[in-house]
């Protein structure tokens, strides 16, 4: 070391700090940079879902505010399928059939004393599960090839589609299934008695279909006595040219006016019935 020059020795100075600089870095700074980087992207990482978390937690007002809306409104619209007036809770909750069976015998009476139907059989059917089916309007639409090619705008097509919208849309849905149980009644009684318990049926407040009626006799002729023979008077000139006036029978002996009589009918009667939805839990 005595023997080297000055410059030799600032040049081994320098060497040795640059050493002890880049040892210094590897063995203290490098560590600590590299920790830094993990810890940025972790913190962007974490940000990043955070935001997405905030997001979703910002939101959950307004979809608690939505899901309330569209419980409300499902709930308004399934109202007359939640049928405890005719069927109560008993097949939903008790599974009772007896006692269910009761409640629709005892929701059914009042029309039939109204419209003063004589029942001659009553007849409950098994509770089951059934589909409700869509009730929408098919148009007829046909196309041919001169048709199609005279359409040359489009129109025809667009209007074809506006008119099948309604059928394509409801074909896709599903339909929905729903408890059901039929009510088969033999009754006597007038036209009239028969109408009046048909209406007592349409507008009743509760999810039913009158799936059949037959009526032994159309014309309701049953019980009216016969009536007396239908008599014209028929006016005649003798050869004298004097008028002669003379009653006729024209149509022989009538059974009275038809409508006024009675008849055996047959009625059936669907019930549907649902459970009524549960409050959503929304965790308030």
């Amino acid at each position: 070391m005595k023997d080297m020059s000055y410059r030799d020795k600032m040049v081994i100075l320098v060497i040795s700090i640059i050493v002890i600089l880049v040892a210094g870095f590897f063995a203290l700074i490098k560590p600590k940079y590299d920790k830094l980087v993990t810890d940025t992207n972790t913190y962007e990482t974490t940000k990043t879902e955070w935001d997405g978390i905030k997001q979703k937690l910002d939101a959950i007002p307004k979809l608690k505010e939505t899901i309330t809306g569209v419980y409300n409104d499902a709930k308004s619209d399934a109202s007359i399928f939640v049928n405890n007036k005719a069927f109560g809770d008993e097949v939903n909750q008790n599974f009772d059939t007896r006692k269910a069976n009761y409640i629709m015998d005892q929701y059914v009476q009042p029309a039939l004393d109204e419209s003063n139907l004589q029942v001659t059989a009553l007849d409950f059917g098994t509770a089951g599960t059934v589909n409700m089916e869509y009730y929408y309007y098919a148009p007829n639409v046909v196309t041919y090839s001169l048709l199609e090619a005279a359409d040359v705008n489009g129109n025809y097509a667009e209007t074809l589609t506006e008119e099948l919208l309604a059928q394509t849309t409801i074909e896709e849905k599903e339909t929905a299934e729903m408890l059901g149980q039929n009510i088969a009644l033999k009754v006597t009684g007038t036209k009239e008695n028969l109408m009046t318990f048909l209406e007592a049926m349409k507008s009743a407040d509760s999810a039913l279909n009158v799936e059949e009626v037959k009526i032994s006799d159309y014309q309701f002729m049953g019980g009216v006595e016969e009536g007396q023979p239908t008599v014209q008077q028929v006016v005649t000139v003798d050869e004298e040219g004097n008028e002669v006036v003379t009653e006729e029978v024209v149509q022989g002996e009538s059974v009275g006016e038809a409508g006024l009589g009675t008849s055996e009918m047959e009625l059936s009667i669907t019930f549907y019935n649902a459970k009524e939805i549960d409050v959503p839990d929304l965790g308030d």
